[in-house]
């Protein structure tokens, strides 16, 4: 089921500047009791991108919505919007007077593997960087190419997630989800200024580990203070914690910091907005 403009559709113009040079932004939002999770933190993002941008922010009202429309009757899934910069002509500039278009499908909730959760999964080392670009770090851009090849890098069945490292072999971010570790009982996220988005459940995390008195830090990760890492975990907002069993070899446990993240995210996640 897909809304383009308000409208049941399953087609936009092959003008739109969302087609022609990934000119918008996306958000992937959680349908839980019929109800998007976290709405205002994942609005706020598409705001400030809009902002970054120079694309017309759809007001909220309309968005939820649209987004209440098409959960009718379903319970749990996925909604995914699209904001692109509207229709164009040929060439870079934009049209000042263009308007934003708005795309929001729905989809089935995807069941991923229990073990995924119970006991961790495999991470795999991407060869594909990520490109730096200090004006469009943090945001949620529907340029993804980078992500699409890094992803066509491992067969599936041997591996849940793939490691993305920068030209400078810093850690940025799983292939679709934001990073962790724990060293020495502190929590450690690259800061993203440089590349990699912001994830939603990325700041949950640091926002109820900072609450329950756990130390944070979001720095520059080198790819081999990774590799030593006490604890690795993965998160988004669909898979909420993924904890990492083994990178390159190496066996990791899921610690007591990764495991009072994940429970405090089962009973608190509620309690975010």
């Amino acid at each position: 089921m897909i809304l383009v403009d308000g409208e049941y559709q399953d087609s936009i113009p092959v003008d739109d500047r969302g087609l022609a040079y990934g000119d918008g932004l996306f958000e992937t939002i959680q349908i839980d009791n019929g109800r998007p999770v976290l709405w205002k933190r994942h609005f706020r993002r598409l705001q400030k991108g809009c902002g970054i941008l120079g694309i017309n922010v759809v007001d909220t009202d309309i968005l939820l919505a649209e987004c209440l429309q098409l959960c009718q009757n379903r319970n749990r899934g996925i909604i995914k919007i699209i904001l692109t910069r509207g229709s164009g002509g040929r060439g870079y500039r934009p049209d000042k007077n263009s308007l934003t278009r708005r795309i929001i499908s729905f989809h089935d909730w995807p069941e991923y593997p229990e073990d995924n959760v119970s006991t961790g999964i495999r991470l795999y080392r991407c060869s594909t960087p990520v490109s730096s670009n200090a004006h469009l770090a943090g945001l949620k851009t529907l340029c993804r190419l980078e992500q699409v090849l890094a992803q066509m890098e491992w067969d599936e069945a041997q591996f849940s997630e793939g490691l993305m490292l920068d030209d400078n072999k810093q850690v940025v971010e799983g292939t679709r989800s934001n990073v962790f570790i724990v060293k020495n009982d502190v929590l450690i996220t690259p800061e993203l200024k440089r590349s990699g988005i912001k994830g939603i459940m990325r700041g949950v995390i640091v926002d109820m580990a900072q609450s329950a008195g756990i130390q944070v830090q979001q720095r520059d990760l080198d790819h081999d203070e990774f590799i030593q890492a006490d604890e690795i975990f993965l998160c988004n907002s669909i898979i909420k914690v993924w904890p990492v069993k083994e990178y390159q070899g190496k066996m990791y446990s899921t610690g007591n910091i990764t495991r009072n993240i994940m429970r405090q995210l089962r009973q608190q996640l509620g309690d975010y907005e």
